[in-house]
């Protein structure tokens, strides 16, 4: 039986291998290195950091026209490493993040053990080493394309200029550098993926392909996803011709796709476990799409027209979709219009043609009205996303290089190759001008806009400045940024405020600032109509600090800027019994505070997060001092304690934390508040506390789950008969 539907089925890939083979294949693989080596030059020859975007005072920091805009986010991950390895092992807690976080319930853990490894390995800083991994991965992934083009077209220079668009285009070489670097690092599993199944896409059963798809889940969750929305569709096209072709009629593939996928969760079930389990974080930024409806913002800002035609200023993947779309239109009508029969398939009849064609229009389908934000993100709990493009700018070339088995006349070759190569000219052109402004810049750790000065609280920032603030957020100075324009949202929320129910009056904002703990609100006096705004409504309000850099500050009157801090238990009560139950609002039904967001014009809010303020400023007898062992450790010494005497703890509750009082009996810890944590210890006198961050049982649960499929799989593979590890890998799977 041959294998029927993939690159290896002779009815579908009907080119001859280009002959003079390996001559060709050295320079078209030296075509695609220098090509790589030309657009990276800059960064492979640069310092720690990755342009002048962070610090140019024509930019300005992630406002206005910048071509590597989301930078502030590589630099983010970078400071993730080097927090994870100087507090290791103790590293799954971050008092400094937002309002406390969790690292790895919140992110996903493969960008950071393999960041870590390569620090320990090559000795580089933590910046330089983030920054060759991307390159280097973003090379392999091209490299990979390449190959995958090549089983498609069997046309080693069609593969090559196919594979150029990975490296052409804008959004994925460079602005995805600094906006998801996760994502550039391990880009290589999609076509590694795509490698392993068209290999023989009816038998979707086997061990290299399951693990790839458990690796690519651990990675980032839309490499997952784009790995399973392609075989997912490519088999269901399959499927619905399995009447008339006999190798369809089985459709046992369904579900075997199925099953690798449940198997490929069970692989990353050290990651799946533990996010299932948390609070969801359910702020507009990251999962605009659940509140699109409130903001009256349509789906999508991009335009059409931007969508195919701007890639120079990264709205959307360009020249790829482009010349897809074009082939796809011409060699439609000149099939349609054929007279002479053909032994050859047309774009009508061509399996693969039509498959990739679908995967690629349901790709931007759920790209353009973003989807991606609700699945795989909501259902999975995840909060790393990203806008998918390099998986159908991989899908765009693959389908490119396919459409040349199509190719039934001189005049259709020539077509062919001239657009290809004129396609190719005009993405290099568009780099070029991008590469003319692009700069590499020193080291940032000197610049000014470091906090380094001992502050009392928190400090929150404005959230068009991520960079300054994800810097800070690493001096161990607790920050949390936003709008704003609301209130405290959810425990993991990414922005004090949220951008939902436009400004509110300056005694709003005073409220959930003093709630969050924040003592210093900053303002970028240089620019931005939201903190002139602010300035405006606040000057009246808080003492103002300016002086003269490019950010001021309001100083927020908080009573006890500490992070722990003795309460009455029956006064707590009260406001506990203010706590928001089940209401409507905007149409949409809200139990409590989880998942809120419109909590300035929520009346019961507003009022519960004034009773909590006016206890946190109520005077009491009894005090509370907390200190940090480590970042997954703190004691906190409380003095003149009744027997109703409890403290509030100043970061976010989460159900791993475990309080003891000295004689080891457990205290409960309740949510109160901007979810901030309630210990109940009903204990008097003078006594220390221990608050300890535990990693959870579905962490634990997971990683035995993820270690015992990889080594049930594989011992499956090799005790089956026929099926072996090596026939499984065997002919041509990488």
């Amino acid at each position: 039986m041959i294998k029927a539907y993939g690159y290896d089925d002779p009815r579908l890939v009907t080119n001859k291998p280009d002959k003079k083979k390996w001559i060709h294949l050295v320079l078209a693989i030296a075509f695609l290195i220098l090509f790589w080596l030309a657009l990276d030059y800059k960064l492979l020859a640069g310092n720690n950091w990755l342009s002048e975007t962070y610090d140019n005072p024509d930019w300005r920091t992630n406002e206005g026209d910048l071509h590597t805009y989301g930078a502030w986010d590589l630099e983010t991950h970078v400071w993730k490493t080097e927090y994870i390895m100087q507090n290791f092992p103790h590293f799954n807690w971050n008092p400094y993040w937002y309002l406390g976080m969790p690292l790895l319930k919140y992110y996903q853990i493969g960008f950071y053990g393999v960041h870590a490894l390569f620090i320990l390995i090559t000795g580089l800083a933590a910046a330089k080493a983030a920054l060759l991994l991307i390159i280097l991965g973003h090379l392999l992934a091209t490299l990979l394309t390449f190959y995958l083009c090549y089983h498609f077209s069997r046309k080693i220079w069609v593969s090559a200029l196919s594979a150029a668009f990975l490296l052409t285009n804008t959004f994925i070489s460079l602005r995805s550098y600094g906006w998801e670097p996760i994502t550039v690092v391990f880009l290589f599993l999609f076509p590694l993926g795509l490698i392993l199944f068209f290999k023989e896409p009816l038998n979707p059963f086997r061990f290299w392909l399951i693990l790839v798809l458990g690796l690519a889940y651990l990675a980032h969750p839309l490499l997952w996803f784009a790995l399973c929305m392609t075989m997912g569709l490519y088999l269901l096209t399959i499927a619905l011709k399995r009447e008339k072709d006999p190798y369809a009629n089985n459709t046992r593939y369904l579900w075997k796709f199925v099953f690798i996928v449940l198997l490929s969760m069970l692989i990353g079930a050290v990651q799946f476990l533990p996010q299932m389990s948390y609070v969801q974080v359910t702020s507009g930024a990251h999962m605009g799409v659940k509140y699109l409806p409130f903001y009256q913002v349509p789906f999508n800002i991009i335009s059409l027209k931007d969508f195919f035609f701007d890639a120079g200023n990264l709205k959307g993947p360009g020249p790829i979709l482009m010349i897809a779309a074009l082939f796809l239109l011409v060699f439609a009508i000149l099939h349609r219009k054929r007279q002479a029969p053909s032994t050859k398939k047309t774009v009508f009849t061509h399996e693969l043609v039509i498959g990739l064609a679908s995967v690629l229009f349901v790709m931007i389908l759920f790209y353009y009205t973003e989807r991606y934000n609700i699945f795989p993100m909501n259902v999975l709990s995840s909060i790393q996303y990203h806008r998918i493009i390099p998986e159908f700018i991989i899908i765009g070339a693959v389908l490119v290089a396919c459409l040349s088995n199509i190719i039934q006349t001189r005049k259709q070759k020539i077509f062919y190759y001239s657009a290809l190569t004129a396609f190719v000219i005009v993405s290099c052109i568009i780099v070029y001008n991008v590469q003319a402004k692009w700069q590499t810049t020193p080291d940032i750790s000197n610049k000014p806009e470091f906090i380094r000065e001992p502050v009392q609280g928190r400090i929150s920032m404005p959230y068009t400045d991520q960079s300054f603030s994800v810097r800070n957020s690493f001096t161990l100075t607790p920050q949390v940024y936003g709008y704003y324009e609301q209130g405290i949202t959810n425990p993991y929320a990414d922005e004090l405020f949220s951008v939902s129910s436009g400004y509110h009056d300056a005694d709003k904002t005073l409220l959930y600032l003093k709630a969050a703990n924040v003592g210093r609100l900053y303002v970028n006096m240089q620019e931005g109509e939201r903190d002139r705004i602010v300035v405006r409504r606040m000057s009246r309000t808080l003492a103002f600090v300016n002086n003269g850099t490019r950010y001021a500050y309001f100083i927020v009157p908080l009573k006890d800027l500490s992070f722990a801090q003795a309460v009455d238990g029956n006064d707590a009560a009260e406001v506990q019994n203010l706590s928001p139950g089940c209401r409507v609002l905007f149409k949409v039904k809200y139990c409590g505070s989880k998942g809120e967001e419109f909590v300035s014009n929520d009346p019961a809010e507003v009022a519960y997060l004034k009773s909590y303020v006016d206890l946190l400023e109520k005077p009491y007898s009894s005090n509370a001092a907390m200190t940090m062992d480590n970042p997954d450790k703190y004691s906190i010494a409380v003095t003149d304690a009744t027997i109703d005497t409890e403290i509030i703890v100043k970061m976010t509750y989460d159900t791993d934390f475990q309080a003891h009082t000295p004689d080891g009996k457990k205290a409960s810890i309740e949510p109160i508040g901007p979810y901030f944590m309630l210990i109940k210890p009903k204990t008097e006198g003078n006594y220390v506390l221990t608050l300890d961050y535990r990693i959870n049982k579905f962490t634990k649960i997971g990683f035995f789950i993820s270690i015992i499929t990889i080594i049930s799989l594989a011992l499956f593979f090799i005790i089956r008969p026929k099926a072996t590890l090596w026939k499984e890998f065997k002919g041509g799977d990488l």
